[in-house]
């Protein structure tokens, strides 16, 4: 008889107080951010080009260039084969949401 897989599901904002856990690949380039002397420079600096370059690409209502900012969640499955408890990361996704500053709303895609 075998036993079913078993997986978890978790999530974690990727702001400027993100830490990768100490499992998180190397070549995870959010992670890479996250590490290091400067890690929190490294991270708002990040936020600040995602949110400007989304101002910059929805120009048409948006003369300031500040309506919107981005919010990304890291979203993990982890999967357990063997049924013992000892998990893998099989994937990991981004979830974004957007905050309409003007109309006061988040909309998540």
């Amino acid at each position: 008889m075998s036993k079913p897989f078993t997986y978890s599901i978790s999530s974690i904002r990727f702001d400027e107080n993100y830490q990768p856990a100490d499992s998180t690949r190397l070549t995870t380039n959010f992670a890479n951010l996250a590490r290091g002397e400067h890690r929190q420079e490294n991270l708002r600096k990040t936020l600040v080009m995602i949110n400007n370059r989304f101002n910059a690409l929805a120009h048409w209502d948006n003369p300031t260039a500040d309506r919107y900012s981005i919010e990304v969640d890291i979203i993990s499955a982890d999967l357990d084969v063997a049924g013992n408890g000892h998990t893998f990361p099989v994937i990991e996704t981004l979830k974004t949401t957007i905050i309409d500053h003007q109309e006061n709303k988040r909309i998540t895609v």
